[in-house]
């Protein structure tokens, strides 16, 4: 409770001296219609530009950086899933992305679909929206592939381990981030019971951060806004 009210007499404190401030700037149209409309503070749209070093990652990059990761990525939350229940920490010629057979990198015809997120795990990121639309994707899944609740996963991952595709790929999710609030969202994960899809906290060197940004399929950000 003293988190939310903290919370709200600091939104009436950005809302009443932004209205006093000489200029502005926001990063989308969106948000510049939303202060206008709900907060009466004129801003001027300023988009983000990446600096230099976020540029596509190459397949070398790519093994190396998921060979280092190997340790973080053998350690799920608590419970076996869909990326790790066969993957090996020491492996240094494996990863859930790539294989080196010989000098060759070869990415795996049955790799995850890579999602990060970073996040401060703060009040106005709804983290619930991401685990519901996780639910819904894994349900959806199964759905299209005709199993049932009862399917072993087990059989399932190691399928999957062995090569097998699928019309639906794994997801993996990479959520980045320390915060308190960090504990609770883990133990809602682990109550999911989700086959297809994963979960991974951890916290990335600034050398790596950007490494794993230039090489994911999505990006997903949080952000709400309380009026």
């Amino acid at each position: 409770m003293d988190l939310v009210l903290n919370f709200k007499s600091m939104l009436r404190f950005e809302k009443r001296y932004g209205q006093m401030a000489n200029g502005s700037l926001c990063v989308t149209r969106t948000l510049q219609h939303e202060l206008a409309q709900n907060w009466g503070i004129r801003a001027t749209v300023l988009y983000d530009q990446p600096p230099e070093f976020f540029c596509p990652t190459s397949l070398q990059e790519k093994h190396k950086l998921f060979c280092r990761l190997n340790r973080y990525l053998c350690h799920p939350l608590g419970v076996r899933d869909c990326v790790t229940a066969r993957i090996g920490a020491d492996d240094q010629n494996e990863t859930l992305f790539t294989t080196q057979v010989g000098t060759d990198i070869l990415l795996k015809p049955n790799r995850p679909a890579l999602v990060v997120s970073s996040t401060s795990w703060a009040p106005d990121e709804d983290f619930g929206i991401l685990l519901e639309a996780a639910v819904m994707y894994d349900r959806r899944a199964a759905a299209l592939l005709d199993e049932n609740d009862s399917a072993d996963e087990g059989v399932l991952w190691k399928e999957i381990s062995g090569g097998k595709q699928y019309l639906c790929p794994r997801l993996f999710f990479i959520i980045t981030g320390k915060s308190p609030e960090k504990e609770k969202y883990e133990e809602k994960i682990k109550r999911l019971n989700l086959k297809r899809v994963a979960f991974h906290t951890m916290w990335l060197s600034a050398e790596e951060y950007p490494l794993l940004l230039r090489m994911i399929f999505v990006i997903y950000f949080l952000f709400l806004i309380v009026h």
